[in-house]
């Protein structure tokens, strides 16, 4: 099925281009960002990133993950969606997997999505229950996984995780009052895929540490994802 969309060439040089497409979902148009790779490496592979319940695609952490994806081969599409509706969230992000799946221009077969805090847990609920999981989907990508509400230990957020039969990465702060490490790990004990958890010391919900961004640690998070996003497209090869 194909998927009209607005294209815009935004930016483009030997390395690096941005194209901003407009994508129909329901009763509206979604805004999307496609950072489009500098080499073929990865042709066909493709990371579809969002945000979470606050802020939009252009968070920092986000463009920098898109713009490491790319210089890497991988194609990102980030898109927008202010909504604090779970299940609406939900039906947005699979309508982009078929925009991306329907593109002409990219030819994308395999595709992990990902997503910040609300962003993330919209992630994994849709690789639990989407029939494209396995035809499409090969994994998920979780930062700041949101497992609990703030400091509400007993309100878990597991479903989500549990019945995931796909790879998983999961980047969180030691001080992130919406994901208590123990919890966490307990959770993870119980998790019958492959999962990767990367703990980052002091960082809180919004990975920064003493309420500051940090460079060195962006950096970091960016190569795990990167690293991690080309182990599960290596293994569907």
């Amino acid at each position: 099925m194909q998927y009209p969309h607005r294209v815009n060439m935004a930016h483009s040089d030997a390395t690096k281009k941005k194209i901003l497409v407009s994508i129909p979902v329901e009763d509206r148009q979604l805004d999307g960002v496609i950072n489009v790779p500098c080499s073929s490496s990865w042709a066909g592979c493709a990371v579809v990133l969002t945000h979470g319940a606050g802020g939009d695609m252009n968070f920092h952490h986000l463009e920098r993950i898109a713009c490491r994806l790319a210089h890497s081969g991988i194609l990102c599409l980030r898109f927008t969606c202010k909504t604090p509706n779970f299940k609406y969230r939900i039906r947005c992000f699979e309508a982009v997997l078929h925009f991306l799946r329907g593109h002409d221009d990219f030819a994308i077969a395999k595709c992990i999505i990902a997503g910040r805090s609300m962003g993330a847990r919209v992630a994994a609920e849709l690789a639990t229950i989407s029939n494209l999981t396995n035809q499409f989907i090969f994994g998920v990508a979780c930062l700041s996984y949101p497992l609990h509400p703030p400091r509400k230990f007993s309100e878990l957020r597991t479903s989500s995780l549990i019945h995931l039969g796909i790879p998983v990465l999961f980047v969180s702060g030691t001080k992130d009052h919406q994901c208590h490490k123990d919890l966490m790990d307990s959770v993870l004990d119980k998790m019958g895929t492959d999962w990767k958890m990367h703990w980052v010391e002091k960082a809180d919900h919004s990975l920064n540490i003493n309420n500051k961004p940090n460079n060195e640690l962006i950096d970091m998070m960016c190569e795990w994802v990167v690293t991690w996003c080309q182990s599960v497209f290596m293994a569907e090869r």
